[in-house]
């Protein structure tokens, strides 16, 4: 009889654990800008203008756009953040994310907004695509993780001997080894520092027509979180019309 009521109480847990509604997710939020870089700049103060440096004017420009204070005419609208394919965020080490982003400029909002619940230890991939508009060249960065936030300029990667959280890759480099199975593991993991939860690849594209892209790599704590990142962008060189800072370039009809 006591053999009976044991395998009755082990059946009854069994069958509580399938019923189990699953554990829910943490979720995480990624708020991005995409700004004017000389916008970007006039809210920076002296001492600023350094890799990893934080400060008010950061601190100032971060809240402009929490608020929406941030002037409407110096966002770029054609150019709005989207998570990334299946296949592109597996190759990035990450997972899949379906989400509607919620894009910014109605009323006061200012960033791209996306908010998901995601698996702690896991991964996520966003992207913000090449489009054939100017300013093209994503030349500045800040981006804040589990820290402050902290300004960046976009410097090219090397060969792993060290890591940083923003780095300037070649975007035809992205595209012919994204199909290699260490792509991730040997390519780009050893060139991106995640110790603040997020870091940012700035696809170059050098001489095209179209933008360059970004890639934004997102870690999942086991807390709730909200990471941000303001994309400066300006107009290459030769899409100048008047004397640029090298050499004058006139413009033949």
């Amino acid at each position: 009889m006591i053999q009976s009521h044991r395998v009755i109480a082990l059946a009854a847990l069994a069958l509580a654990a399938l019923g189990a509604a699953p554990a829910a997710g943490v979720e995480y939020r990624l708020r991005v800008a995409n700004v004017r870089d000389e916008a970007f700049t006039s809210f920076l103060k002296p001492g600023e203008i350094k890799d990893g440096a934080t400060g008010p004017g950061l601190e100032r420009l971060e809240a402009s756009l929490d608020t929406g204070d941030f002037p409407k005419a110096v966002l770029l609208y054609d150019r709005h953040l989207q998570a990334a394919p299946e296949s592109t965020a597996r190759a990035f080490g990450g997972v899949p994310v379906r989400v509607e982003v919620q894009a910014g400029g109605d009323g006061a909002q200012r960033w791209d907004e996306a908010r998901w619940e995601g698996t702690p230890g896991e991964q996520s991939v966003w992207v913000v695509p090449s489009q054939p508009r100017r300013p093209r060249d994503l030349y500045r960065v800040a981006i804040r993780g589990r820290g402050p936030v902290r300004y960046f300029l976009p410097y090219g990667a090397t060969n792993g001997s060290y890591k940083l959280p923003v780095v300037k890759v070649p975007l035809d480099y992205l595209f012919s080894h994204q199909e290699d199975p260490d792509f991730w593991t040997k390519r780009l993991a050893p060139l991106l520092d995640l110790t603040e939860g997020i870091a940012v690849i700035a696809a170059a594209r050098d001489g095209a027509l179209d933008a360059d892209e970004a890639y934004i790599i997102v870690t999942h704590g086991t807390e709730p979180a909200t990471y941000k990142a303001v994309l400066a962008w300006r107009d290459r060189y030769y899409d100048q019309e008047a004397p640029g800072t090298r050499r004058p370039r006139i413009k033949i009809r």
